[in-house]
């Protein structure tokens, strides 16, 4: 399997959708350059299966990914990064802007939890 999901964690209980999380790690993996554009991704039951997620989160996650531009969808030759993939989103709103940030908190203090860091070792860590 490809080692770029190998290193992926989902947070089963972070309140995050798991479709959500497949989207963010499949952007960060564009962005950092770790998904070249005309890479192919695993197939929708390769990484069901090793993600241990029901094939339509997958699914869901790669028509947004596709819906977004960052992987195209070739029928029976399975999912693609695009040609022209943004590193980024492109701007947002205030309101969406906003809506981002939270998300954002949220995945960073669960990851945090995670590993048993607290909010304000947290806070102190950002600060310094």
């Amino acid at each position: 399997m490809n080692p770029i999901e190998d290193a992926w964690r989902l947070e089963f209980h972070s309140g995050i959708p798991i479709y959500k999380q497949i989207i963010h790690h499949l952007q960060a993996a564009v962005a950092a350059g770790q998904l070249q554009a005309g890479e192919q991704l695993p197939t929708i039951r390769a990484l069901h299966r090793k993600l241990k997620v029901n094939p339509n989160t997958v699914a869901r996650a790669y028509r947004e990914l596709e819906h977004l531009g960052v992987i195209t969808a070739e029928q029976g030759n399975g999912c693609f990064v695009a040609p022209h993939a943004p590193a980024r989103p492109a701007a947002v709103s205030a309101k969406n802007k906003q809506a981002a940030m939270e998300e954002l908190c949220l995945r960073f203090a669960a990851e945090a939890r995670s590993h048993g860091i607290s909010f304000p070792e947290l806070i102190r860590h950002l600060k310094a």
